[in-house]
């Protein structure tokens, strides 16, 4: 018998003897054997996927590990216990479907998107934990998965509820032997494909993602032995010039890499290529923790190339000071209050990747409410979408105005023709402080922006409010372009993130930070709550003490091996920070004392003559402690119920008296069964007396879905 035979049975045995460990009561059933797989080390895993009465379990993926001997080694992953919901569904997949396409079209942040140009992909029945990607716990609902996509700039997947139509869960996913194809603005354009001449007639543009594709193949394929992202010759296909993304940016939306002009540099292009590496090995779902650990898997794949080109800004790379910011990026601002004494105090800012960053001396000046009409190009007077109708007031002084609508830089340069010295831009939505995205030579003032909070603290005391845009306290900035991500970029302005030290850029260098992001904006901080992984990876490459804990650098190579292993053996879907941290403690323990093939672009580089040893992996768990991986930002972020688990009796002491009752039970009688949607591509969704109820109660009850 081979060890891959023998593992569905070794595997079998273990469930049946430990599998109350992860809750399991009745393994036969409860799980479905996925495939076997053997790695380049010999080493074999099996995976399963939870079922409940016969529906998969969203996420539900366990894997069992098994050495060259046969012997189990780790059983990792997720299983939901308690599991009690009404597996017959009351919704049909096709009103499933149309809510789900209606809800996408619906959504703000989609550019362009109509119910017209979206499609479903997939539609599949799930048993769903409410709650499990954010870590917390969460109600069992059974829902179908809806795949939304518009082919582009739209790939969503939609939870409904299969028995009361509401949407559950709402999560948007965009962000071989060789083989590329290049589309210039759509698919239907093609301008270059494998053979064709090189570089012909391709813009600078276009070039930068042939060669970045084929050097973020080549990468995998030698080091790893992965032929293209889906391990079986994927053709490598893209769009430049892509009119449906927000530019500037660039993204993967399941079967193309999307970019718009000026943002195809080395690391971006290995970036948004990582997202699917990522999408066919441990297919982290794009929120929360899991979210945030595609995005930085995908930073740490983009850097790692970036590095071992030699294409680019890569001069001077020294290793930086621990806490440092780097020269050629812009410092982390602050707003400074002076007053009034009330609000006096220094509040935390965004940067702008345009303008000039805010003085090392500071800018001072009073702070006056921009004001502007409410028209077309914006919807509120305080968002400086249009020419400033109180330029008399502004002129001399720093200018308040609103985010929305428009883009920054607009903002930014209606204030400056009005004679401002400089521009706090307030939130207007609640969240953590973020940075500031555009790109307009022609602005030549300082620039932040504050929370929400902080905004309405200022407009609370206005006029009277006298502020400074600073630069924060920390280490000197240092010459280094190393760990910067999207240097080169020339729409983003400069650097869009820092690995090395995060916190430079607003974002999270340790899960206890003020910059960790607890709101479900972003999809739950999958960007800023990046920056802890990466700065995890970036520790452990060059070494540093932080936070309490001295990490000696175990350098690229091995890092880099460690962390594929963690990608492409351990983790699942759901895994969150502290899973990570287990799985790289496993892939370090698995390669210790083996050859590390050498890290390359290029031509295969052969064995790097590097071995991984117990002494490495000691460097890991220090690393993973210095970010605090296993930290739960339950506490911090005040995840908790929003209702009482044991409500108090209502009327305690009075007498209840009963006004009107009806319990459906002989039908819906003279209620008004009809809906009254206004919009046009509102499906036809009237009440029905329904007899599935939730939870699985007898009787009957008046049904409506809810979109």
């Amino acid at each position: 018998m081979t060890q891959t035979d023998s593992a569905p049975a070794e595997s079998a045995t273990f469930f049946q003897q430990y599998g109350s460990i992860f809750g399991i009561t009745d393994a036969p059933t409860e799980l479905v054997p996925l495939d076997v797989t053997t790695d380049s080390l010999g080493m074999v895993r099996q995976a399963y996927h939870q079922v409940y009465q016969g529906v998969p379990v969203f996420a539900g993926i366990l894997f069992v590990h098994l050495n060259s001997n046969h012997q189990l080694t780790a059983a990792n992953g997720v299983f939901v216990p308690h599991i009690k919901v009404n597996t017959t569904p009351t919704l049909d997949a096709e009103t499933a479907a149309e809510i789900a396409v209606a809800a996408t079209a619906e959504r703000a942040t989609v550019d362009g998107a109509t119910a017209g140009n979206l499609s479903v992909a997939t539609n599949t029945l799930y048993v769903y934990r409410d709650g499990l990607l954010q870590g917390v716990p969460g109600a069992n609902y059974l829902v179908y998965e809806v795949q939304v996509t518009n082919n582009g700039n739209v790939r969503d997947f939609v939870y409904v509820d299969a028995h009361a139509g509401r949407i559950i869960n709402h999560i948007s996913a965009v962000d071989n032997a060789l083989f590329r194809r290049l589309y210039e603005m759509n698919t239907g354009n093609q301008v270059w494909m494998e053979g064709d001449p090189f570089p012909g007639a391709l813009n600078v543009d276009q070039q930068n993602i042939v060669n970045f594709s084929g050097e973020s193949y080549r990468f995998f394929d030698n080091v790893f032995g992965r032929d293209s992202y889906d391990a079986a010759g994927a053709e490598m296909r893209s769009v430049n010039n892509d009119p449906t993304i927000s530019c500037p940016n660039a993204n993967w939306n399941g079967s193309t890499t999307n970019y718009c002009n000026g943002v195809t540099s080395d690391d971006v292009v290995s970036h948004e290529w990582g997202h699917a590496y990522t999408e066919y090995t441990s297919n982290l779902i794009y929120q929360w923790q899991p979210g945030a650990l595609n995005e930085s898997y995908s930073d740490i794949w983009g850097e790692t190339i970036d590095m071992l080109n030699g294409v680019g800004t890569d001069a001077p790379a020294p290793v930086r000071t621990v806490n440092s910011c780097s020269t050629f990026e812009t410092t982390p601002p602050v707003l400074v209050v002076n007053s009034p004494a009330s609000i006096a105090g220094t509040y935390a800012a965004g940067s702008a990747s345009f303008g000039p960053p805010v003085p090392p001396a500071g800018l001072t000046g009073d702070v006056v409410l921009a004001i502007d009409p409410a028209n077309g190009a914006g919807p509120s007077t305080t968002d400086a979408c249009s020419p400033l109708t109180n330029a008399a007031a502004v002129a001399g002084n720093i200018a308040l105005v609103d985010r929305g609508t428009c883009g920054f830089t607009v903002k930014v340069k209606n204030a400056q023709n009005a004679g401002a010295t400089g521009v706090i831009v307030a939130d207007n939505v609640a969240g953590p402080v973020a940075g500031m995205g555009g790109a307009d030579p022609t602005i030549t003032i300082p620039s932040l922006r504050v929370t929400l909070a902080t905004g309405n603290l200022i407009k609370g005391e206005l006029p009277g409010v006298n502020a400074t845009l600073a630069a924060a306290a920390g280490a000197s900035p240092e010459a280094s372009y190393r760990w910067l991500m999207g240097e080169d970029s020339t729409a983003f302005g400069g650097a869009i993130r820092d690995m090395w030290n995060p916190t430079c850029k607003a974002d999270a260098g340790k899960v206890s930070d003020a910059e960790y992001q607890c709101a479900a904006t972003d999809g739950g901080g999958v960007h800023s709550n990046s920056g802890v992984p990466n700065h995890g990876y970036a520790l452990l490459v060059d070494g540093g003490t932080y936070n309490g804990q001295t990490v000696t650098g175990i350098g690229l190579t091995k890092a880099a091996h460690i962390y594929w292993r963690a990608q492409s053996v351990y983790l699942t879907p759901s895994s969150n920070f502290s899973d990570n941290a287990d799985a790289l403690e496993a892939s370090c323990s698995d390669l210790i004392g083996l050859p590390l093939e050498g890290l390359s672009t290029s031509a295969p580089a052969g064995p790097s003559g590097e071995v991984i040893t117990a002494a490495d992996c000691m460097e890991v768990s220090d690393m993973i402690d210095a970010v605090e991986f296993r930290i739960d930002p339950a506490a911090q972020c005040g995840f908790e119920p929003l209702l009482e688990p044991d409500p108090p009796a209502l009327c305690a002491s009075d007498v209840v008296r009963s006004i009107y009752s009806d319990d459906f039970e002989a039908g819906l009688g003279d209620w008004t069964l009809t809906n009254q949607g206004v919009y046009s591509g509102w499906p036809n969704l009237d009440w029905t007396q329904a007899t599935s109820l939730p939870g699985g109660r007898p009787g009957a009850a008046a049904f409506g879905i809810d979109l």
